[in-house]
């Protein structure tokens, strides 16, 4: 289910008022920049300690938020975080407020001996902006630029005075009477828009909520419900959850959502926090995914590519039995053949059907035209030997490289991205130096699970964790178990030297099916044998094994499915 978020007014408003206090005369110790949308203030609060504030023009996380959270940033800062960090590092923030009714934050910074400066943050959806200003109100510089070729009315361009968006025309909640709601609600216009554009305070996902009741006088009611809350000051931010997923985040309860999983907050800035690093996360995580993905793709094509043009060399390089048939013929007939013919015609000894011409070289006689045949013979096979050799390793690193898009995939954190990152760079896919710095953190462990004969049974989800597993964790006597002939998963028994059970090895036969590219398959076959007999060759490709001894059994992946509901 896709996330819904709105930084409405309302959401503004509550945050300032939680947070006016632990902002206001705060140092700026850092300033960081992650991606082109949102920048991080490292904040010294005298009274409240360090924190992060972040300030988002993101089109779909445009938000102010405060957190303690860490996240990775770009190694090479961008123009507008170095004049960022030019006026504003070791400034104190002398002044914070919100333009009345509008969705835009001030920051007046002080850094003596030099002039104030204004920072100001426009949260508006696609068109949300942060700009910093001098004394003057001139611009010296924004995240985004706005020309007049994009609005007429409106420049964001360095060294011009900064203008305010247009005030809003809307009506408060708080001003509404229910004379005035009944005309709003009455209007022949769609009432969606009604409610989005003349009244203040109300957001999308609100407004979808009021409008599942239908009858009006419900609608009405819940919305003079809601405008009592908000002058009484009665309200709970809530996040709601869809498979321990949060989905979207309300200061009203929401009918739409009354029977999903749920979170109450007692302030705002820890529920905004709390969504809106979720969101982030993801975001920056689906980023490097997808990166990632792009780059094993690249090299993918690029391999499959070389092996049709060697699988075509190839093809040529097997008429080379041509030349040695052609050879032979000359030699047979010999006695026959003078010296100084260009060309003959002669049948074929091991075809009797097929007649076989044959160019001479007239300054040669037969014999040595024939030694000059089984020359380019002999030449032409030690190519197709090698070509077959250097054929060989680009299907070993064909399967290498599927080996990793399926990890790629299959990724659900950073830290398992980072590992699958760190092999491209060792294996010299990734030249580029790095972009982004990670804060230290801790590796990802093991999937693990419990047959429910007893045994613990342990999956790795990357060549590396494959490695792992099978040569530092497993034990000779432990079954070895893996999805034949296809990129997946490394997967191990531990036996304790006691005898698994059939149903235990089907049991993990299943986990190896599911952890690898069969997954949608309604079968497939899983070799296992005991890790002794389980071999990495010198030099080759991470994750990459051979084995003996084994036996094959055919599991569908679905029925991992129950052991994938225990907590690993």
């Amino acid at each position: 289910m896709r996330l819904k978020l709105s930084f409405d007014l309302l959401t503004l408003e509550l945050f300032y008022e939680e947070t006016k206090d632990l902002i206001l005369n705060s140092i700026v110790e850092k300033i960081y920049q992650i991606g082109n949308t949102d920048i991080f203030l490292e904040l010294f609060s005298p009274n409240h300690g360090r924190f992060k504030l972040i300030l988002s023009v993101h089109p779909q996380l445009y938000r102010i938020q405060i957190t303690k959270k860490e996240f990775p940033y770009p190694v090479r800062p961008p123009s507008f975080l170095m004049l960022l960090r030019k006026h504003l590092e070791g400034g104190r923030i002398i002044n914070y407020s919100l333009v009345p009714q509008e969705r835009i934050v001030e920051f007046k910074i002080k850094r003596f001996p030099e002039e104030d400066k204004k920072l100001i943050l426009e949260l508006m959806g696609k068109y949300s902006n942060l700009i910093l200003l001098n004394e003057n109100h001139i611009i010296i510089d924004a995240i985004k630029h706005i020309s007049s070729e994009v609005s007429r009315f409106r420049e964001i361009l360095p060294g011009i005075s900064y203008i305010y968006p247009p005030k809003t025309q809307k009506i408060s909640i708080l001003d509404l009477n229910e004379e005035r709601l009944d005309e709003i609600l009455n209007k022949e216009t769609s009432l969606k828009d009604v409610l989005l554009k003349e009244v203040a305070y109300m957001n999308p996902q609100l407004v979808n909520d009021l409008l599942g009741e239908k009858d009006k006088e419900k609608i009405k009611k819940r919305i003079l419900e809601i405008r009592e809350k908000i002058i009484k000051k009665e309200l709970t931010p809530i996040v709601y959850f869809h498979e321990d997923e949060p989905i979207t985040f309300s200061l009203f309860p929401l009918k739409e959502y009354e029977t999903f999983e749920k979170k109450e907050f007692d302030k705002i800035y820890k529920a905004i926090d709390f969504v809106y690093s979720y969101a982030f996360d993801k975001t920056l995580f689906e980023q490097r995914q997808r990166r990632l993905l792009e780059l094993v793709k690249e090299n993918i094509r690029k391999v499959a590519d070389k092996i049709k043009e060697f699988d075509e060399q190839i093809k040529e390089g097997e008429d080379a039995e041509k030349l040695r048939i052609k050879g032979e013929i000359l030699l047979f007939h010999k006695d026959e053949i003078k010296k100084g013919v260009g060309k003959i015609i002669l049948p074929n000894p091991y075809n009797f059907e097929e007649i076989v011409e044959i160019e001479l070289d007239p300054s040669l006689s037969a014999f040595e035209n024939a030694q000059k045949y089984f020359k380019r013979y002999k030449k032409l096979k030690r190519g197709i030997n090698i070509l077959k050799e250097q054929r060989q390793k680009l299907e070993d690193e064909l399967y290498y490289l599927n080996s990793l898009e399926f990890s790629i995939e299959n990724a659900k954190t950073f830290p398992e991205l980072r590992e699958i990152e760190e092999e491209l760079e060792k294996g010299g896919y990734i030249r580029e130096p790095k972009e982004i710095i990670y804060k230290r953190e801790k590796r990802p462990e093991l999937l693990k699970f419990l047959s429910s004969d007893g045994f613990e049974i342990y999956v790795g989800k990357n060549n590396k964790q494959n490695e792992t597993l099978t040569f530092q964790i497993a034990k000779p006597e432990d079954l070895w178990l893996h999805a034949r002939g296809i990129p997946g998963a490394h997967v191990i028994i531990k036996t304790n030297n006691e005898e698994v059970p059939e149903n235990t090895i089907y049991e993990a036969g299943s986990l190896a099916a599911y952890f690898s590219k069969g997954r949608y398959s309604i079968y497939v076959p899983v070799d296992y044998t005991k890790r002794k007999y389980v071999n990495k060759p010198k030099g080759s490709k991470p994750g990459f094994v051979i084995y003996k001894n084994e036996k094959t059994i055919f599991t569908k992946p679905e029925d991992a499915l129950p052991l994938l509901s225990q907590k690993s």
